[in-house]
């Protein structure tokens, strides 16, 4: 059984909450990233995602210069590396969340998200190859079923 370590990414942006709104944009655009997690210190306290910005700044016409962490989102949701995949997707399907932070002895160590999942799905798996192999013998497969 895969656990969230196996899929999580373990490179995660972050931005201090003392940051500003422009601050945070600038930073998710150089990293190509549709999220940041936001700090205080080292402690993970919240996210910020493009949603944020265009539900809590744009459409509330919020001054670029307004701090990040009265935009973000709390509480950070979070799950233990160790957590089995099928727990992380729990949890995002009864939050109606996309990300999940991963914290190993209160300190960030990944998140995981719904892009992770997909990634993990379309890998080819040993299985897959098995069938692949059989299906390259001399017998036949049909690829359609007619009765």
């Amino acid at each position: 059984m895969p656990k969230v370590k196996d899929v999580m990414t373990k490179t995660v942006i972050t931005v201090e909450a003392n940051k500003t709104v422009i601050e945070a944009a600038a930073i998710m655009a150089e990293n190509d990233v549709g999220n940041l997690i936001v700090m205080d210190d080292n402690t993970p306290i919240g996210i910020v995602t493009e949603r944020d910005f265009v539900r809590r700044v744009l459409a509330k016409e919020k001054n670029p210069k307004t701090k990040i962490s009265e935009v973000m989102s709390t509480p950070l949701r979070v799950i233990d590396p160790e957590a089995p995949l099928k727990e992380a997707a729990r949890r995002m399907m009864r939050k109606r969340i996309r990300r999940l932070a991963v914290i190993k002895d209160n300190k960030l160590v990944g998140i995981i998200t719904t892009t992770d999942f997909a990634r993990h799905l379309s890998k080819k798996t040993f299985t897959d190859d098995i069938l692949e192999a059989i299906g390259r013998s001399n017998y036949p497969v049909p690829e359609v079923f007619e009765k």
